[in-house]
C-alpha cells in the first residue's frame, strides 16, 4: 500500500514539473488578452525595438533581450508592431509567454496583461526573432510601445493596507473638527491606485473675532473644495516645471540664472549690509551672484535671505524683521502692494537688486527668494506666465480642473474654497507695519509676498488645488508620465528625489528629503529613506514614497483659527493632532503590516499619542502659569485624540485596552477637566 502511494505521490510530482518544463520552454499563457490595433500617436514610457534593444551587441545579462518596466496589478498594455521581415518571434512578460503564433508580419497589436502585471518593475523579454533574410531597418523589427501607468479607483485591502487605520485617520480628524480644527481633505494611492480619498470640516469656522460659527452658518467642506497650498506651490508648479525643462534639454541644473535672466540679474544689486551676515563689497556680492545656479537656487543654497518682504516699505531689511508703522522706513527693496501686474514687473526689478546674505553653497537657508526667481526663470524660457505653463502643459493634459492660481479669477468662487487666515494678514489688527487685508481671506493666497508682490501668481507660493487633483501630479512625478502623457525623464526625477549631500540629506533637491530619519516628523518613522514630499504654511502636505509606489496629499486649514495674542504667528489650530502632517503617513505605514498583534499595536499606539498631548498640556504655559481653563486649545486636542483613544479601546472590549483607557483618568485635572472626566467615564460604561 505504502508502494502504491508513493508511486503516485512521484507521478503527480513529474507531473508539475513538466508543466513547468511547458510553461518555461513553450507552452503559452492564458492571462494575456490580445487585439490587433493601430499604435496610437503618443508618448511612451518606453518606445523599444528588437533584436539589439540597446543598438548595439550586448550579451551582458541579456540586455538585449529585457526590459524593465513600471506598471502595477490589475492594469498594464502595451504595443506589439510586427517588421514585414519577421517571420517568428517569442515575447514574456513577467515570464509567462504570449502566444505570438497567430501575429502576422506588417500588423501591430495591443496586448493586456494585467492579470500577471506586478506592483513596481515588471519585465518584458523579446526573443528568438527570426527573419525572411538578413536586414536592418524597421521591416526586420520587433517594436515595442509601453504607455506609463495611470491611478485607477482602487481600495485599501486591494494593494494590503487594513482599512481600520482609514477609519482611525478619519476618527482623529473629525474628533478634532469637534473640538474646534477647520477642516481638513485627504487623497492617498498606492501601487497605481486611489485607494482614499475624504474631506472634514468647514470652509470658514470662526467670524473676525475668532469666535466660533454657529454650525448651520457653515458650510462643509467636500472632496472638491480647493486649498491655499501656500508653499507646496513650490513642488507643485516650479520643481514640475523644472524637471520638464530640463528633461526636454532646455534647461540644466548648472545653468547659470544670469544667462537666463541677464546681466541685470546681478549688476543691478545694490549695496546694503545685513546685521546677522553679508557678502563683504558690493563688488564681490555681484561677482557671486553672477556664478548663482539653477541647482543653487532649487536647493535654496543660493545665499539670499528668506523673504526680503518686497511688500513692506516699513520692513526693517538689515535686520530682516518686521517693525510697526510710523516709522522710517527701511526697506530698500521696497516694490510696492498694489497686488497687480505692474507691481509684480516691479518686484522682479526688486529681486534682482537683492543682495547675497551669504555665499552659496555654504549652508542651505530656505527661501522664499529661490523660488520666486525660478519661476521668472521658467516665464523667461518659455514665454509665457507662470500660471499659464503649467495649465497647457500639465494640468490640461491631465484632465485637472480644480487647481488654479487666482482662483477667483479663474471660474471659481469664495464657496469653491477653504478659508485661511481670520482678518487677512494683520493678526486682528496687532500687526500694522503695512496696511494689509482685515477680511478673512478665502480665495485668495494667504501669502503676503505672493499677493500683494507678485499678483497671485509666484513660484513660492499661490497654487490652489483639491488633494485629489494633486494626487495625480505627484503619480506623473514619481513616474515620469501618466498613460500616454510624457513629461519627466527618468534619470532627472532620480535628480531631484537625491540626497544634496551626505550633511544634508535632510534635503533633495528642491524637496523635503527623509535621509536617516531626518523628517520623520512629517513622513514618518517608518518611510524609506528616499522618501521626498513638501509642507506649505497653511496646512498644507504632499509626499512620495517611491518604495512604497505611495503618494499622498493632506491639506488642511490649520490657520483658520484664533491666534494667540501673545504671540501672533501661534494658531489655536496647530495645536491639534490633525494639524501634524506625520501621523497620517504613519497610520498607513503601521495599516501595511500583517503582525499577528496589529489592532493591539494600533490601540496603544493611539494610547500613546493621547498621553504625550496631556505631557504637552503639562508643559504649557499662559503667562508663566499652568494652563487652568478647558478651554484652551491645548486641552482641547488632547480630550479629542483621549476620547478617539477610548473609544478604540471599548470597541477592541479586551481587558488590556479596557485597563489602559480607565488609566487614562489619571491624565485628567479633576478641576479643570470634570466635565471631560464623566464623558470619559460615560463612554467607558
Amino acid at each position: 500500500m505504502n508502494i502504491i502511494t508513493k508511486s503516485s505521490e512521484r507521478v503527480k510530482v513529474w507531473a508539475v514539473v513538466f508543466a513547468c518544463f511547458l510553461v518555461g520552454s513553450g507552452a503559452f499563457s492564458q492571462q494575456f488578452k490580445i487585439e490587433q490595433s493601430s499604435v496610437p500617436e503618443a508618448f511612451w514610457q518606453a518606445e523599444l525595438s528588437f533584436p539589439d534593444r540597446q543598438r548595439q551587441i550586448d550579451d551582458t545579462l541579456s540586455l538585449n533581450s529585457l526590459y524593465a518596466f513600471d506598471s502595477f496589478k490589475n492594469q498594464g498594455e502595451f504595443y506589439v508592431s510586427v517588421g514585414k521581415a519577421v517571420q517568428s518571434f517569442s515575447i514574456f512578460v513577467n515570464q509567462e509567454r504570449l502566444d505570438t503564433s497567430a501575429f502576422k508580419a506588417g500588423n501591430s497589436y495591443k496586448i493586456n496583461f494585467s492579470k500577471i502585471a506586478r506592483d513596481g518593475k515588471n519585465i518584458l523579454q523579446v526573443a528568438s526573432i527570426r527573419t525572411k533574410r538578413n536586414g536592418a531597418g524597421k521591416d526586420y523589427k520587433v517594436r515595442i510601445s509601453i504607455p506609463y501607468p495611470s491611478l485607477k479607483e482602487g481600495t485599501p485591502g486591494e494593494v494590503g493596507i487594513d482599512k481600520t487605520v482609514f477609519d482611525v485617520i478619519s476618527e482623529i480628524i473629525q474628533s478634532d473638527v469637534e473640538h474646534g480644527f477647520s477642516s481638513a481633505q485627504i487623497a492617498v494611492a498606492k501601487n497605481g491606485a486611489q485607494i482614499y480619498k475624504n474631506s472634514w470640516g468647514y470652509l470658514n469656522s470662526y467670524d473676525l473675532d475668532g469666535l466660533p460659527l454657529p454650525l448651520e452658518e457653515r458650510t462643509k467642506v467636500t472632496n472638491d473644495t480647493l486649498f491655499d497650498l501656500a508653499s507646496c506651490t513650490k513642488v507643485l508648479s516650479v520643481n514640475c516645471a523644472l524637471e520638464y525643462l530640463i528633461s526636454g534639454k532646455r534647461l540644466s541644473l548648472e545653468t547659470k540664472v544670469s544667462d537666463i535672466l541677464g546681466e541685470e540679474f546681478y549688476k543691478k544689486t545694490i549695496k546694503s549690509k545685513y546685521k546677522y551676515g553679508s557678502i563683504p563689497g558690493i563688488v564681490q556680492n555681484k561677482k557671486l551672484k553672477e556664478e548663482i545656479t539653477i541647482r543653487d537656487l532649487v536647493c535654496h543654497r543660493a545665499g539670499f535671505p528668506p523673504c526680503p518682504c518686497y511688500y513692506n516699505k516699513n520692513f526693517n531689511y538689515a535686520v530682516q524683521r518686521r517693525e510697526k508703522q510710523n516709522q522710517k522706513a527701511k526697506n530698500k527693496l521696497y516694490a510696492g502692494c498694489g497686488a497687480d501686474e505692474k507691481t509684480r514687473t516691479e518686484t522682479y526689478e526688486a529681486v534682482c537688486k537683492t543682495p547675497l546674505l551669504y555665499k552659496p553653497g555654504t549652508k542651505v537657508l530656505y527661501s522664499d527668494v529661490d523660488y520666486i526667481i525660478l519661476g521668472f526663470v521658467v516665464e523667461k524660457i518659455t514665454g509665457e506666465r507662470l500660471d499659464e505653463f503649467c495649465k497647457k502643459t500639465f494640468w490640461e493634459p491631465l484632465g485637472l480642473e480644480r487647481i488654479a492660481f487666482n482662483p477667483l479669477q479663474n471660474g471659481f468662487s469664495k464657496e469653491d474654497c477653504a478659508a485661511t487666515e481670520l482678518r487677512g494678514n494683520t493678526r486682528g489688527g496687532t500687526l500694522l507695519d503695512f496696511e494689509g487685508r482685515s477680511e478673512t481671506i478665502q480665495g485668495e493666497v494667504h501669502d503676503e509676498t505672493a499677493y500683494y508682490s507678485m499678483a497671485g501668481i509666484s513660484g513660492h507660493a499661490g497654487l490652489f488645488s483639491t488633494a485629489e487633483n494633486a494626487l495625480k501630479l505627484l503619480f506623473a512625478l514619481n513616474y515620469g508620465g501618466y498613460g500616454n502623457l510624457q513629461f519627466f525623464a527618468k534619470d532627472v526625477i532620480d535628480t531631484f528625489f537625491s540626497p544634496q549631500s551626505e550633511e544634508r540629506a535632510n534635503w533633495a533637491v528642491g524637496w523635503y528629503h527623509q535621509g536617516n530619519d531626518r523628517r520623520s516628523w512629517n513622513f514618518s518613522q517608518s518611510a524609506s529613506r528616499r522618501t521626498v514630499g513638501h509642507n506649505g504654511w497653511t496646512g498644507t502636505f504632499v509626499m512620495i514614497e517611491p518604495d512604497a509606489n505611495l503618494q499622498l496629499a493632506y491639506f488642511t486649514s490649520k490657520r483658520n483659527t484664533p491666534f494667540n495674542e501673545n504671540n501672533t504667528f501661534e494658531f489655536d489650530g496647530s495645536y491639534f493632532t490633525s494639524a501634524n502632517y506625520g501621523f497620517i503617513p504613519q497610520l498607513i505605514f503601521e495599516g501595511m503590516t500583517n503582525g499577528s498583534s496589529k489592532t493591539r499595536s494600533l490601540i496603544l499606539l493611539l494610547g500613546d499619542m493621547a498621553h504625550d498631548k496631556f505631557r504637552l498640556v503639562d508643559l504649557e504655559r499662559v503667562k508663566g502659569e499652568k494652563v487652568t481653563d478647558s478651554s484652551h486649545p491645548i486641552v482641547q486636542a488632547a480630550y479629542s485624540i483621549l476620547e478617539v483613544f477610548v473609544k478604540r479601546a471599548v470597541k477592541d472590549g479586551s481587558q488590556e485596552a479596557l485597563g489602559l483607557a480607565k488609566e487614562s483618568l489619571k491624565w485628567l485635572s479633576t478641576e479643570r477637566d470634570a466635565e471631560e472626566i464623566e464623558k470619559i467615564k460615560g463612554l467607558l460604561k
